[in-house]
């Protein structure tokens, strides 16, 4: 159990140290000889934990969905109106993503999105956190799905059930509000911050308007 205990305490901080990295610099940038060396420990040590380095910049990266997912679950407990909680929880996953779009474009779209599922699976084992008190399998199920069309269904599906949304407009919206985020993050990848923020604004105001058009009287 000690030594157990020792290798995730290792896993930790390769993992705190690339998302500190991450903060400052590209992903692209990280190299296994810096990782090692700041670790106080050797390349071998950092492949011991994980399968590579990509793999853990991966890992790390969940890190910056860590406060989302916190007020994801307040928000899903609270008392509002389902389509209140279906829309401001695309604006609060845009509030987040537009202030780091290459990794959560890269987690969600890109080259992470295929390990996304191990990667958050990894993370949360390390470091465990309190989700939705009221809709706890619901909520799981959500975070663990790589997919964004199938994550976004599976919220919609609750405005289905309760007669707000018919079955075909809610596959509808769970098609294209996730490519309006996609195409509006790919393009805040190449802006500074002032551009990155009218960009999220925008995303906020067409998921706002898409998704009102197809709800029901």
């Amino acid at each position: 159990m000690a030594v157990y205990s020792k290798g995730n305490e290792t896993k930790k901080r390769f993992v705190m140290l690339t998302y500190h990295k991450l903060c400052e610099k590209k992903a692209s940038e990280i190299t296994v000889r810096d990782l090692a060396r700041e670790n106080g420990c050797s390349a071998a040590a950092l492949y011991r934990h994980f399968e590579s380095l990509e793999y853990l910049i991966a890992v790390a990266s969940v890190r910056f969905l860590d406060e989302y997912m916190r007020q994801y679950a307040s928000l899903l407990d609270s008392d509002r109106d389902l389509l209140e909680i279906y829309i401001e929880g695309w604006e609060l996953f845009n509030q987040y993503a537009f202030a780091r779009p290459d990794i959560y474009y890269r987690l969600f779209w890109g080259t992470d999105n295929g390990v996304f599922g191990a990667a958050f699976q990894d993370y949360f084992e390390l470091f465990p956190f309190k989700g939705s008190e009221k809709y706890t399998a619901y909520y799981y199920t959500l975070l663990f799905n790589e997919n964004m069309q199938e994550r976004d269904f599976i919220v919609l599906r609750r405005l289905e059930n309760a007669r707000r949304i018919s079955s075909e407009d809610a596959l509808f919206c769970s098609y294209t509000n996730p490519l309006i985020v996609k195409g509006l993050i790919m393009t805040a990848m190449d802006l500074d911050p002032k551009g990155r923020k009218e960009q999220e604004q925008l995303c906020n105001r067409l998921i706002r308007q898409n998704t009102l058009r197809n709800i029901q009287a």
